[in-house]
């Protein structure tokens, strides 16, 4: 199974994404890890933290990959977006906090992960980007919501509408990452980071997070956009990305 998760510890849950490649996501894998939230996580009453993590040393999450969405008809579209916003959910909504360990690339996918996660810890490998003005393609999820949420309107324009590539130096002076730990500090920072849900109260954190959950769902009631939609009739209506989608094959958003 490419998505990995270990609950060895009562307090903390470990998902180890390793997918092989760019550690891209496609339908299948964003089934596996939307199945581990619902058949596992839910279930732990014990639980005090999440922690999302790549076994790739390249890339934390990247996808779907191109050829994956090049072929997609109106009602394909629809279920690949609602997979998604899923998927987005379940870690958003979490009961716990949900923390995750970048030190490689992030894109596409990936970016609406870590974007979902109450924490981003990051070393100095990390890199971010979302790439879809560059395959010309409107990118299917709450992204430019959640992004405007954590870090404004006007760095997320800067981020979605130009495909630059930010370090994760970047990313920390925009208030995106909680922590930057650099060379060696890295491990030492991130398992300091997480021992300390530990000795917290389980109580106090589900109780916290609830408040943050509530103010997710309110900020999203009151800010809808029709991304579903217009995702599905550029898929349907063929435009001009689809007839140079294929110099793409092999790329990953």
């Amino acid at each position: 199974m490419p998505v990995k998760f270990n609950c060895a510890n009562s307090c903390i849950a470990e998902i180890d994404l390793d997918l092989g490649g760019k550690n891209s996501f496609n339908i299948t894998e964003i089934n596996e890890l939307i199945k581990i939230f619902e058949s596992n996580l839910e279930k732990e009453i014990d639980l005090k933290a999440i922690v999302i993590k790549s076994t790739n040393p390249d890339y934390f999450a990247t996808g779907p990959e191109i050829k994956e969405i090049a072929g997609l008809d109106r009602e394909g579209a629809r279920y690949y977006v609602t997979l998604l916003n899923v998927l987005t959910k379940h870690i958003s909504e979490s009961s716990v906090p949900v923390v995750c360990i970048i030190n490689g690339a992030v894109s596409g996918i990936g970016l609406d992960i870590a974007s979902s996660c109450d924490f981003r810890l990051a070393g100095e490998k990390a890199s971010f980007a979302d790439l879809s003005s560059k395959y010309g393609i409107l990118y299917p999820s709450h992204i430019i919501l959640r992004l405007s949420f954590l870090i404004g309107v006007q760095k997320t324009k800067e981020i979605l509408l130009s495909s630059k590539i930010y370090t994760a130096e970047d990313m920390l002076g925009i208030n995106f990452l909680t922590e930057y730990f650099s060379g060696e500090n890295f491990e030492k920072g991130v398992n300091g980071f997480i021992e300390n849900f530990k000795n917290l109260s389980i109580d106090s954190l589900r109780l916290k997070k609830k408040l943050f959950i509530d103010l997710w769902k309110n900020y999203l009631k009151n800010n809808q956009l029709p991304a579903e939609e217009i995702f599905s009739e550029i898929l349907k209506e063929g435009k001009d990305w689809k007839k140079s989608i294929k110099d793409f094959y092999g790329d990953s958003l």
